[in-house]
């Protein structure tokens, strides 16, 4: 059970991989710790990364294949690389679409959406055969991207936090595209700037998920960092692709900014059966995970509950959901850490384990088995590459640069026991911007 690049069935239920993909991979099976050997995809241990290139150590952006099995020679060996041409900004999250095909957002304004050919050459060896950037009709700063159905339509849904520009005050829009053709259908924009007081709006979109007919979005931060911070989601009806309704997430101000909503989960049956419908939403500044009851009967949704308050638990800048078969996961990039809960006590946050510490910037994550069989986790321990005046890069953000240790841990998933590092500054010169599983051979985030 994941929660990744989601599609809708019977036009109810989100799942993340392609199922009938997932059934054919006997790795994606990641909690079955009986799996022989002879039986293991090689695969499954390698992750697909994508690289920024720092400015001052001559290095450029790449998308790279990567082994992360700590019990291989080539433990932390870029086994494939592909050079990026260069953007003004760099590619941002990697996604899997329920047939397998793979898309890139991108943080800038010349690629901010991409489809990223990830084939096999004659060897069956993985390769990259180019970067096909997507018309997005003026949309920019991609940020997340999912796949549903509604009323026996598939869509692909691509937030962008800079909207239809980014020099816009009030910028972001969400991009509803063909999954087949990536034709764009429609932009859902309502710029506060264009409304009258009360009315739904869209602001700097990032995080979204969906269950049924509702799908919602978190409001984050203006792409330059400093114009404006978000505090609320809005719910998106699908039935007609227009926001009917904000939801103030905020509580204190532990940073002294706006919450800014970041990552968000519908929780639904096909996550956990008979599970009680609600949203849960991590606020990046205001260091909580929060609870939004929903009515399915009447498709109402109730007053916010605070589950978790890292500004009391000593955890900051709550990133990303994940799951397997039996767990969630929340990763935090202050000070580094990725918590852990039941999945069947959903949407309620119980835990059910000791905290996986990371290193500072945890975000990313995978799920997969070493060659002896043992379950392993990676975090990927980096916000964003966007350099600091040690370093003498173009770009000094001191928040962020102090959450980016440009490395990826590998952890046993049962104990937490940190079991080896790559620094990818150390080794490649270069920072680490995202990690996915090689063909969606893991479990995957939920985006």
């Amino acid at each position: 059970m994941v929660y990744g690049c989601s599609e809708e069935k019977n036009g109810a239920e989100e799942v993340s991989q392609p199922e009938q993909q997932a059934q054919d991979k006997s790795t994606v099976a990641a909690t079955d710790s009986s799996q022989p050997d002879a039986d293991r995809n090689a695969e499954e241990s390698q992750a697909v990364v994508l690289l920024s290139g720092l400015p001052t150590l001559d290095t450029k952006d790449s998308i790279a294949i990567v082994e992360l099995d700590p019990e291989s020679e080539d433990f932390g060996n870029i086994i494939y690389e592909y050079p990026l041409p260069k953007y003004d900004a760099p590619l941002h999250h990697l996604y899997y679409s329920p047939n397998g095909r793979l898309y890139a957002t991108g943080l800038g304004t010349e690629c901010s959406l991409a489809e990223i050919g990830l084939v096999r050459n004659a060897q069956a060896e993985p390769q990259i055969t180019g970067v096909n950037c997507l018309d997005t009709q003026g949309q920019q700063v991609g940020e997340d991207i999912m796949w549903h159905s509604v009323n026996g339509k598939n869509y692909m849904f691509v937030t962008f936090m800079g909207g239809t520009g980014v020099s816009q005050e009030d910028a972001g829009s969400i991009g509803v595209f063909d999954p087949q053709s990536n034709e764009i259908i429609k932009i859902i924009e309502a710029r506060k700037s264009q409304l009258d007081e009360g009315e739904p709006y869209l602001l700097y979109p990032h995080g979204i998920s969906a269950y049924g007919d509702r799908m919602v979005v978190t409001s984050t931060v203006h792409p330059d960092l400093s114009t404006g911070v978000g505090n609320a989601v809005t719910i998106i009806d699908l039935n007609t692709l227009e926001p009917i309704e904000n939801i103030v997430i905020e509580d204190s101000k532990p940073v002294g900014f706006p919450s800014s909503p970041v990552e968000v989960l519908f929780v639904r049956p096909s996550i956990v059966p008979d599970a009680e419908p609600a949203v849960l939403v991590n606020t990046m500044f205001g260091f909580e995970t929060w609870k939004i009851p929903y009515n399915e009967a009447d498709k109402t949704f109730g007053k916010p509950e605070k589950l978790y308050d890292g500004a009391t638990a000593g955890t900051g800048v709550p990133l990303e959901f994940y799951g397997n078969e039996t767990e969630m996961f929340i990763s935090h990039a202050v000070p580094g850490v990725v918590k852990r809960y039941d999945l069947q006590k959903l949407p309620d946050l119980v835990s059910s384990g000791a905290d996986i510490e990371t290193e500072p910037g945890a975000h990313h994550i995978i799920f997969y088995k070493s060659a002896s069989g043992r379950e392993l986790i990676a975090v990927q321990n980096n916000l964003l590459n966007l350099g600091n005046a040690e370093d003498n890069d173009p770009t000094d953000v001191d928040f962020i640069a102090k959450v980016n240790a440009h490395s990826v841990t590998v952890h046993d998933l049962k104990s937490g026991e940190k079991l080896a590092t790559v620094n990818f500054k150390d080794k490649y010169q270069k920072g680490i911007d995202n990690i996915e599983s090689l063909f969606g051979s893991g479990f995957v985030h939920h985006h």
